[in-house]
């Protein structure tokens, strides 16, 4: 439920036999190229004092150089409500918008090259909406990124070979914590349950 899980990306995507993500921020690279390389990019975040220590390391697993001038981060500590997601409590999501929106009007205000939003924290995605609204802006979060990955899989309508893939069932495969582990990886388990 946390972005900086970017640092784990490159042991996950080692691992893992399909496409990974750790977070939103793997739109980064896509996202800055489909812009002209003066124009801006906003990244919000939960808080600002954690990720700008982070930002080198995080954006740089991402496959990309990091520019200073291109990604501007903030962080949305100050939103009144907003506080709910340090304490692990329920954001009012209703509460928090408002609030939202006026801090990302203030930051267009002062950078007006901003020509997208991508929401690092997991806890954002709520407001996308109302930024896209609002600003008339791409907002890319972590659904974005998720309905990305997804759809490189599924069976497109609008052309080509259709209802080649077979409907859900509605029944989940069972699944024991490791089952796909060798035993030597299950042995390396710091959490065994």
């Amino acid at each position: 439920d946390c972005g900086f899980m970017m640092a784990f990306q490159p042991l996950a995507r080692d691992i893992a036999k399909v496409p990974v993500f750790m977070s939103s921020m793997v739109q980064c690279p896509m996202v800055s190229v489909a812009f002209d390389k003066y124009d801006q990019i906003l990244i919000l975040t939960a808080n600002s004092g954690t990720l700008l220590p982070q930002k080198d390391v995080l954006l740089n697993h991402c496959g990309f150089d990091v520019d200073e001038d291109r990604f501007i981060i903030r962080g949305c500590q100050d939103v009144p409500g907003f506080d709910a997601v340090a304490r692990g409590d329920k954001v009012d999501v209703e509460k928090v918008t408002p609030g939202m929106v006026k801090m990302v009007t203030g930051i267009l205000t002062e950078q007006p090259s901003v020509r997208a939003i991508l929401l690092e924290c997991t806890e954002l995605p709520p407001y996308s909406d109302a930024l896209r609204k609002e600003f008339g802006l791409p907002v890319f979060d972590a659904i974005t990124c998720a309905d990305f990955f997804i759809s490189a899989r599924k069976d497109n309508p609008r052309f080509g070979l259709n209802a080649w893939q077979l409907d859900w069932d509605g029944t989940a495969d069972e699944y024991t914590f490791g089952q796909n582990l060798s035993e030597g990886e299950r042995g390396k388990l710091l959490c065994k349950k």
